[in-house]
């Protein structure tokens, strides 16, 4: 598979995406960071895209089951400890 400039591209602004959600989220940032992702999200449409997309997935996320192996429910179609895998 052949990986374009424009993929590379996009998978480095949904990284800085997903890196700007979690910080922004932890309220550690300082004015200066703040400053910073403004002036990063300014400086492209994909990256306010990309941010909002992220924002969306982390306020789905929280309307998750908190409870041990949801994730692994989610993405194997079977609770942990259950024998075999679900068939698709």
């Amino acid at each position: 598979m052949n990986t374009t400039r424009t993929e590379v591209v996009d998978d480095a602004v949904l990284e800085q995406a997903a890196h700007w959600c979690m910080w922004l989220l932890d309220n550690s940032c300082s004015a200066d960071e703040r400053l910073e992702f403004q002036q990063w999200v300014q400086a492209d449409p994909r990256h306010a895209f990309e941010y909002a997309k992220m924002l969306e997935i982390w306020d789905l996320s929280e309307h998750l089951p908190a409870e041990p192996g949801t994730a692994k429910t989610l993405l194997t179609g079977h609770l942990p400890g259950q024998a075999g895998a679900r068939r698709i």
